[in-house]
């Protein structure tokens, strides 16, 4: 029995079809666009990032871990999806 089915009686019949919303973190992307630009002077390290299946704060934990730096240290720009493939 699937889900559809514990639904009961259908007015108008059968379901047409079925889908899977994110099932994969590559189902959703999400790309950040900067609207500044980055010169390469100055005294702070900008990275690009590609993360799955991590929330933007365990990312940054990471990051800051692996430089040996605490984690204030460490910003970004909006959270993004755990359940997205994000960069």
């Amino acid at each position: 029995m699937n889900e559809l089915e514990l639904l009961g009686p259908r007015a108008y019949g059968d379901a047409l079809g079925c889908a899977a919303l994110k099932a994969t973190a590559e189902d959703f992307q999400v790309d950040e666009v900067l609207d500044i630009p980055l010169s390469g002077d100055g005294e702070h390290l900008w990275l690009w990032v590609e993360k799955r299946g991590l929330n933007t704060e365990e990312a940054a934990r990471r990051l800051a871990r692996a430089a040996g730096v605490q984690l204030r240290t460490v910003s970004y720009a909006g959270l993004k999806d755990r359940q997205a493939l994000t960069r």
